[in-house]
């Protein structure tokens, strides 16, 4: 099954649990171009430096706060419009932050406000592209790679690039924020 397939199934499921979907990204845009991508890159590398993600073990299990502020800043300096994504990491030997439609319904029916959540956020671009600054960070650590530069953990993975079990893919269950809103992983503050 490609990304984009799991998408669509991501966008379907969020929408069956009653959970508002701020932006859909479907249908998926055009290919963004490599220039837009370099400056993405710089972007967020820039973003992940000024607010103090300066290495691997700054950016692990920081999923959320780290792709909520980088989806402002694409927005608002690059007028680009991207989507929270929430699912897990699959290799054929490991799964990171393992999530099933079970544990979802789960968690939404009795939310472990504060705990800690199986779940994994990155955001999607307008053209399926995901955009994930924190899951190689947390491997550095997991699997004892060192410590790496926050720019070495950004990751720019291509839509249409084959799922290959050996070097991981990313498993879209949800899109936007409201699973994060009701289990207690983001919260919105009124002033």
């Amino acid at each position: 099954m490609s990304y984009k397939d799991r998408l669509t199934e991501a966008v379907n499921y969020t929408l069956s649990l009653g959970l508002e979907i701020e932006k859909c990204p479907l249908p998926l845009g055009d290919k963004i171009e490599s220039r837009m991508m370099q400056d993405i890159f710089q972007l967020c590398g820039d973003a992940l430096y000024h607010y103090g993600y300066q290495t691997s073990s700054d950016l692990a299990s920081k999923c959320t706060p780290v792709h909520l502020i980088l989806q402002h800043h694409l927005k608002n300096d690059m007028n680009l419009d991207s989507f929270i994504t929430v699912g897990d990491r699959f290799w054929d030997d490991y799964v990171y932050c393992e999530m099933s439609k079970d544990s979802i319904e789960r968690e939404l029916k009795n939310p472990s406000m504060g705990g800690d959540i199986k779940a994994h956020v990155w955001l999607t671009l307008t053209d399926g592209t995901i955009l994930d600054c924190t899951a190689e960070a947390h491997a550095d650590l997991l699997f004892n790679r060192g410590e790496h530069p926050a720019h070495k953990c950004i990751m720019l993975i291509d839509p249409n690039k084959e799922e290959n079990s050996k070097a991981g893919y990313h498993r879209p269950y949800l899109i936007g924020t409201g699973f994060l809103e009701k289990t207690g992983m983001y919260q919105i503050i009124c002033p």
